[in-house]
């Protein structure tokens, strides 16, 4: 048996104590050292006068996800946090202690939103359970909606800060005085991304002005105080011309670009308590005038009331009205125009198939065919069919449930999906959550955001069909349910090579985000554009809403 000196083994046990506490195996800060500290991110309270409640759940999500460092800081699982704080009122300093103590938080997170006219506050607390006493207050302002995210992120690094020193969460550097760069651009006004002169009504930009390949001249129309949800293109009223037909949330426009100027023809209004979903022009009925084809929901009632407008040369009537279909057109590239619908009810949004639709002389009817032979996650307003591949054979292609793009064969199978999910525009539809506890006859609501359109055309002439969809970017990354805080967006071309699809060309990024695009003659010149509504800003209780169309002309393949 080996025998070590006593010194030896003191020498042994020092070094030990001196790499666990001086390596900083127990963390670098105040937070504790054995284990790592749990900490309880109670929902914010939120004042406002109109209902942002929403906004609860997003705070938590985002400050969990920033504050989650493995083997450092644990948050407590937000079901735990919803209970303890059922029956209170607003959190102060004293419940906030109680509770952690309850729940065995090392650490409190609380505060408050507070929205007031145009203005947004956020207020919040870190707490230290132990000696019983606020480590960090943080209060800051701002004007818009998209400002309580920069306020958590800054709240959630100073937090990180506090526990584990100053070094566990750089601040951003400051930017240098250089050109600026395309996600720069994104967030700048879309006034000073499109050069050029100005007037009360639109502006027209030469090819050079808007960037290099397949995308030439872009005209863009004056800023309209109004969120422009939809839009569509076609002749409305049977002159041979086309109109520009666009939606907000309760009103239907129809414009016509001419002489330069792209003027107001009629404003439709719905009456209270209906959302617009969709907005569409065909001549399903084939009597020479395109009619305006609306997916409209009742929210007091959660049912569908779609409707149909025509021109009866005089003024647009609803020629179809409660429609209990959504309704979608197609512009599939080799049969045209194709009216789809499909159903739902107040448990579920969409509780049927697909089927193609047909007007009977009296009313719209589907085909007799039934629904299409689609898979069931498939939605109406985000696929489309067509040769893709170039080879003659029909695919689909279609978003996911998750938003991811798919290519599926005649029969189904997939063929090709996207790597990375398309984020789509701000419609959405509500039902009711199942699982949640009902109050009185109130229960709590699930959101799904409707996917936008898929595109399919030789827009290039070169021979193959090309896709067009729309990528637009959310400045929470999906943390809200209930809300997107859009940052940009733009509209992608995708091309079929022997791999799948690939980007063959996509628009610059603009600020705000792309809510609806179609390929139609705006301008009434012979040739089709890519024109697409840009809502810069959503109405709230933050300001306005602003939004704007424009166009962009498509070179054809030298």
């Amino acid at each position: 048996m080996l025998k070590y000196p006593r010194y030896g083994v003191c020498v042994c046990v020092s070094i030990v104590i001196v790499l666990f506490f001086g390596l900083g195996f127990g963390g670098g800060g105040t937070a504790r050292a054995e284990t790592a500290a749990r900490v309880l991110i109670l929902p914010f309270d939120i004042h406002s006068d109109k209902d942002l409640s929403f906004l609860r759940n997003g705070i938590q999500d985002m400050l969990t996800s920033r504050l989650t460092r493995p083997g450092k800081l644990q948050p407590i699982p937000r079901e735990a946090a919803l209970k303890s704080i059922q029956g209170l009122a607003d959190i102060d300093e004293k419940t906030a202690g109680r509770l952690g103590e309850t729940l065995g938080a090392d650490y409190v997170v609380y505060g408050s939103l507070t929205v007031f006219g145009d203005s947004i506050s956020t207020d919040a607390r870190l707490l230290d359970t132990s000696g019983k006493k606020t480590m960090l207050s943080f209060n800051e302002s701002g004007k818009e909606s998209g400002d309580v995210i920069s306020h958590i992120d800054r709240f959630a690094g100073q937090v990180g800060e506090t526990l584990f020193g100053a070094g566990a969460s750089p601040a951003p550097a400051a930017p240098a005085a250089a050109p600026k760069t395309p996600e720069e651009q994104s967030r700048m006004h879309p006034e000073s991304l499109w050069t050029g002169k100005i007037d009360a009504e639109d502006q027209r930009l030469a090819a050079g002005e808007t960037g290099k390949g397949a995308l030439g001249a872009a005209w863009k129309s004056r800023n309209f105080k109004m969120a422009i949800e939809g839009l569509s293109i076609g002749d409305v009223d049977g002159d041979g011309k086309n109109e520009t037909v666009f939606m907000t949330e309760d009103g239907v426009f129809v414009y016509r670009y001419t002489d330069q100027r792209f003027l107001k023809i009629a404003e439709i209004r719905e009456s209270f308590n209906h959302r617009h979903l969709s907005i569409d022009v065909a001549d399903i009925n084939e009597n020479g005038v395109g009619e305006i084809f609306v997916s409209n929901i009742h929210e007091e009632r959660q049912s569908l009331m779609s409707y149909v407008l025509e021109w009866d040369g005089a003024r647009f009537k609803k020629i179809a009205e409660n429609v209990k279909w959504y309704f979608r057109v197609i512009d599939h590239p080799s049969r045209g125009k194709l009216l789809m619908g499909q159903q739902g009810d107040t448990k579920r949004p969409f509780t049927a198939g697909i089927t193609e639709m047909r007007y009977n002389g009296v009313e719209y009817v589907p085909e007799t065919a039934g629904e299409l032979p689609l898979p069931r996650w498939v939605n109406i307003f985000g696929f489309n069919s067509g040769d893709v591949a170039g080879n003659g054979r029909e695919m689909t292609v279609a978003f996911s449930e998750r938003n991811y793009l798919r290519v599926l064969t005649a029969e189904n199978e997939r063929e090709w999906e996207s790597e990375e999910p398309y984020l789509s525009g701000g419609i959405y539809v509500e039902y009711p959550d199942e699982a949640a506890a009902r109050i009185g006859e109130y229960r709590e609501q699930i959101r799904q955001y409707l996917p936008q359109r898929v595109l399919i055309s030789d827009v290039d002439k070169d021979g193959k069909n090309e896709v067009l969809v729309c990528r637009n970017k959310d400045a929470a990354d999906g943390l809200f349910a209930k809300l997107r805080i859009f940052k940009s967006g733009q509209i992608e071309c995708l091309a079929w090579d022997q791999f799948g699809l690939f980007p063959k060309w996509k628009t610059r990024s603009i600020s705000g985000h792309v809510s609806d695009y179609v390929l139609g003659d705006i301008n009434n010149d012979g040739r089709p554009e890519l024109v697409f509504a840009v809502i810069r800003k959503s109405g709230s209780a933050f300001g306005d809403a602003q939004s704007f169309i424009a166009s962009q002309d498509i070179l054809p393949k030298e």
